[in-house]
């Protein structure tokens, strides 16, 4: 029997958590689902742990060999069968009724909806301390929202439920180590979206998160915009959108490099100078004067206004703590 849906969980190297992933996938209280596992060459203990389960909807893809992220999602996506795909990272988890819920939703939508998203709750492996992490929170055509609005939360990767035939005209790029998250530009250019307020998924902050590599990321993204726009489906009336978008993250990502005391100080001045070369006028933003004062400071003074600047930010971040949901 064809499942309703496909989850689609890829693994690399997390033996601790990779458990904590299936279980809240086999938790569901939808239960009409496949569970496609993929272990990405793995070298730790991670094999064995989802070895270990037996349970009938799970499907085992094992690989001796690591390649890119975007390569092992497009396999496990071809490999689907069921008309929604759910994606999950090893070391994140699925709320208990995310599937139901986003089911629901769907069968109250037209067919021109492709994607229901939601928040989702990060939380710190060694501290334990929560908080929703800031999600776009718009529905209907979201292009314009996706880019003019990309920095006020964005679209995570487990959070969504998304129709199959999405990512099988948009499917992720293979020769880029993880466009994740960024599919869901090309997906908006076809396919309307609807928030639900409701978080479906938590999402572990660790030492070694992928989305932790701000210079590869943003370099990555880049490239997702600039293949985005040569895409004919994409809306040529956006491209000034997409421009401002470009030099935005350029600066917001030189001065989170900078907050984290990247040592690369020749990537912080090229993504200053393409910022400046795209929008002149962006230099009397306070993140790029900020930038520009941080980059020509001695270390040690750099390492004492981050240390400031992290004392101002746990202060924010504590308004939205959660306790329950």
């Amino acid at each position: 029997m064809t499942p309703t849906v496909s989850v689609v969980l890829n693994c690399y190297n997390h033996e601790r958590y990779i458990g904590e992933a299936i279980d809240s996938v086999l938790a569901q209280t939808h239960r009409d689902f496949e569970l496609i596992l993929i272990d990405n060459g793995s070298t730790d203990g991670s094999r064995t742990v989802m070895q270990s389960y037996s349970d009938p909807r799970i499907r085992l893809v094992m690989h001796d060999d690591n390649r890119t992220l975007s390569s092992r999602l497009n396999e496990g996506i071809a490999a689907a069968r069921g008309e929604f795909v759910a994606v999950l990272y090893s070391d994140d988890r699925f709320l208990p009724d995310k599937l139901e819920r986003q089911l629901a939703i769907f069968a109250e939508l037209p067919d021109d909806y492709g994607v229901v998203y939601a928040p989702a709750v990060r939380f710190n492996q060694l501290t334990g301390r929560r908080w929703l992490y800031p999600s776009l929170g718009l529905s209907g055509d979201l292009i314009p929202g996706m880019l003019d609005r990309l920095y006020d939360g964005l679209i995570d990767m487990s959070s969504p439920l998304t129709r199959r035939e999405c990512f099988a005209r948009y499917p992720f790029h293979d020769d880029l180590f993880a466009d994740a998250e960024m599919v869901f530009f090309r997906i908006a250019m076809r396919w309307k979206f609807h928030f639900d307020p409701k978080p479906t998924v938590e999402l572990r902050e660790h030492d070694a998160n992928i989305g932790k590599a701000i210079q590869r990321n943003h370099d990555m993204m880049l490239e997702v915009w600039e293949r985005m726009a040569d895409h004919p489906d994409f809306p040529v009336r956006y491209l000034p959108n997409l421009r401002h978008l470009r030099a935005v993250a350029c600066r917001n990502h030189a001065w989170i490099a900078l907050r984290l005391n990247s040592a690369d100080r020749l990537w912080v001045r090229r993504q200053l100078g393409r910022t400046l070369g795209a929008e002149p006028w962006q230099m009397l933003h306070p993140r790029m004067l900020a930038s520009l004062l941080l980059v020509s400071s001695p270390s040690a003074l750099r390492t004492a206004l981050n240390r400031l600047g992290n004392r101002v930010r746990r202060t924010r971040e504590e308004t939205n703590l959660v306790e329950d949901y």
